[in-house]
């Protein structure tokens, strides 16, 4: 018997797909929202549960994307992110749309508000930001090894590619990651290049969605810092 056979994540985190992860986290979101206490009030509630689900979906994606070699990432490509599209949509609707939530929660009058609330919606709008963040380029990071990794010819077994990593014929999620969040932070491409129709469409949706992204976080971060004074 393996040591990992007594590892405290189980199999079906370490292997499942983005389908298992997201149904995970959305249940531990729901058992979170229901045991909050009653005096929360709702945008508080939803936040603290979103913001929960999302660290236990960066949690487990991360916990396999750290460990996969790039023959593991081949096999992912091909049978595991089915439905992967609707998902990844879902997801980062569900990121935008938790920091348009921040405005609401920041939007109480602080004047009514405690010490301890004022603190605790601080906190709350800071931990969205960063959860909604990270997650919607980590997303991203596994939409282009996908892409890159599935095959486009059945006969030959070759793979679809699009992306050209400098010294690096097998990229790992770590180069993706990489990818990803350099666009993430600066809503253009660095040293990697696009070599397919595809990837170049994907990375101009990526960065479009970054500048707008990133906008909407800077007019946040003005709400919280006003919040305070």
């Amino acid at each position: 018997m393996t040591i990992d056979n007594f590892w405290v994540v189980p199999k079906l985190f370490k292997n499942s797909d983005s389908r298992h992860r997201l149904i995970i986290s959305v249940g531990f979101a729901a058992l979170v929202s229901v045991v909050l206490p009653s005096w929360l009030h709702l945008p508080s509630r939803i936040l603290c549960a979103w913001n929960l689900g999302a660290v236990c979906f960066l949690s487990l994606t991360w916990w396999i994307m750290v460990r996969a070699t790039p023959e593991k990432m081949r096999r992912f490509a091909r049978f595991e992110y089915q439905g992967h599209v609707a998902i990844f949509t879902s997801i980062v609707a569900a990121a935008c749309a938790s920091v348009l939530a921040i405005g609401f929660l920041l939007g109480d009058n602080k004047k009514n508000l405690s010490t301890v609330l004022l603190t605790l919606h601080v906190m709350l709008a800071v931990m969205t930001i960063v959860s909604s963040w990270l997650l919607v380029h980590t997303i991203f990071a596994l939409l282009y090894a996908h892409n890159y990794y599935q095959v486009s010819n059945s006969n030959t077994e070759q793979i679809a590619s699009g992306l050209d990593f400098p010294n690096d014929e097998e990229p790992d999620y770590w180069d993706f990651l990489y990818y990803s969040f350099v666009i993430g932070m600066t809503s253009q491409v660095s040293d990697v290049q696009t070599i397919s129709r595809f990837m170049r469409r994907l990375t101009l949706l990526h960065g479009v969605l970054s500048f707008f992204f990133n906008t909407t976080i800077l007019a946040m971060s003005i709400n919280i810092i006003a919040s305070l004074i």
